[in-house]
């Protein structure tokens, strides 16, 4: 994992961009199928909600190319509606998230720290983020 990434997981992650809610989601449903690590894709499940104001995401992974997939957690993400159609997405520091087989799945954070860079690409794609340049995947 790169010392970037490390910093990321470490101290969390809070961006806000110019969307609403729907769209926001919409995005993920289009770039997380993108994602890879190695060997793994990721897959974006809602969690707990308040339609229109906040939702909860559990990230996992999956190993490509196998017939059933076998999603094990990495972390979470929040998503909530401010003030004139902008959404902030929240990344919380991996300390503080406490999702069972997270350890198990990705010791390092090696998978968690890829797709947090790979979201933050996505975003800086769109134009809805400013970065100097492409992130590190890993």
């Amino acid at each position: 994992m790169s010392s970037f990434s490390m910093v990321l997981l470490e101290g969390g992650v809070d961006v806000e961009v110019a969307v609403n809610l729907s769209e926001m989601t919409s995005i993920l449903d289009a770039e997380v199928p993108r994602y890879s690590c190695g060997d793994f894709g990721y897959n974006v499940r809602p969690g707990r909600a308040t339609v229109g104001r906040h939702w909860s995401f559990e990230v996992s992974v999956f190993q490509l190319g196998q017939p059933k997939r076998e999603f094990l957690p990495l972390g979470h993400m929040e998503l909530t509606a401010e003030d004139k159609g902008y959404v902030s997405i929240s990344i919380p520091p991996r300390v503080e998230q406490k999702i069972p087989g997270t350890d198990a799945a990705d010791w390092d954070g090696k998978l968690f720290g890829a797709f947090v860079c790979q979201l933050l690409n996505s975003l800086h794609e769109r134009h809805l983020i400013d970065l100097p340049g492409a992130l590190p995947k890993v």
